[in-house]
């Protein structure tokens, strides 16, 4: 009795599977392949040609500005980081373009002018496995000055701008 509800399970299976998978290539369910496509028009017609465009190149300024391209900024600005080893530093211009240098000897120290006071930042990273410790500062105009210190197991200081009320 056994054999036979085993029998008839497997001829069930074998029949469902038959069904699956050959019926629908028995009523016709292969059609167009949509992925492969396009879905949008050309919005071209055949005797114009394709615009070509290409995007411009981005502006990398050769060195930090420092005051605004249109003239002196209204706030002053200076940074500054002291300490010992050579450390990577981040900052924004006198333009606002934020600036990476590599490798800077200290002490280091920019003044420079900006319209946007918001956007003053400066960040110092360890580089070269530097050991020592150091520090960052930052003053905007006559605002009280913001500063940062790394010990033998920090590896960066951040100083930015005290906000304007």
């Amino acid at each position: 009795m056994v054999g036979i509800v085993v029998a008839v399970v497997v001829v069930l299976a074998l029949v469902g599977c038959a069904c699956f998978c050959g019926g629908g290539a028995l009523l016709g369910g292969t059609g167009p392949d949509t992925a492969t496509e396009d879905p949008y028009g050309r919005g071209y017609y055949d005797d114009e040609p394709e615009p070509s465009w290409s995007p411009p190149q981005p502006f990398q300024p050769s060195a930090p500005a420092t005051r605004p391209a249109d003239g002196p900024g209204r706030y002053p600005v200076t940074y500054e980081v002291t300490g010992t080893g050579p450390v990577d530093l981040q900052f924004y211009d006198g333009d606002g373009y934020f600036i990476q240098q590599e490798k800077v000897r200290l002490p280091w120290r920019m003044e420079l002018r900006t319209d946007d006071p918001n956007r003053v930042l400066v960040s110092a990273a360890r580089s070269d496995g530097n050991p020592g410790g150091f520090r960052c500062a930052t003053t905007v105009g006559g605002r009280p000055r913001v500063t940062d210190v790394a010990g033998p197991d920090d590896w960066r200081v951040q100083c930015h701008a005290n906000p304007i009320r």
